[in-house]
């Protein structure tokens, strides 16, 4: 009995079949078992970037939470060791800039990014990021003019 290969996983395909065992896929045009699967050179695998892979997975729903959180965590760290330490509080001022710049990016790029959520939230987020980042920017602005 000849076989044939699939054109999908190059599986061998019985003549009598008209699905390959293998995968499902329907048997299709007959490809000769001496020629190699033809593969792309393409690095994009289905036709998506690793870019826009990344980029969903982080501006994902709950990757902007989690970011956010942390930021929200910083800048509360930072505030309390302001508020309570005797030093010039160049390590708490550090702490709350990089909180405000992880919420303000993760606002605003989960705003400009991620097309599931609602169009006036993304624009809400947008806003609001911008609000963030430019207290963020006082924030270092004031612990700057404090050290000069």
């Amino acid at each position: 009995m000849a076989k044939t290969k699939c054109l999908k996983c190059g599986a061998e395909i019985p003549d009598n079949a008209a699905f390959c065992p293998s995968c499902g896929a329907p048997k299709g045009q007959p490809q000769p078992a001496s020629q190699p699967m033809q593969q792309s050179s393409s690095p994009l695998q289905g036709g998506v970037s690793p870019m826009k892979n990344l980029f969903d997975m982080a501006f994902s729903k709950t990757g902007i939470i989690l970011v956010i959180a942390i930021g929200i965590l910083l800048v509360w760290i930072g505030l309390l060791i302001n508020t309570f330490s005797t030093g010039n509080g160049n390590v708490a001022t550090l702490l709350a800039s990089m909180g405000y710049a992880a919420i303000a990016l993760f606002l605003s790029g989960g705003g400009i990014w991620n097309k599931k959520i609602d169009k006036y939230a993304r624009l809400g987020m947008v806003i609001v990021g911008g609000l963030v980042a430019i207290n963020g920017l006082n924030v270092v602005n004031n612990a700057l003019n404090a050290l000069f």
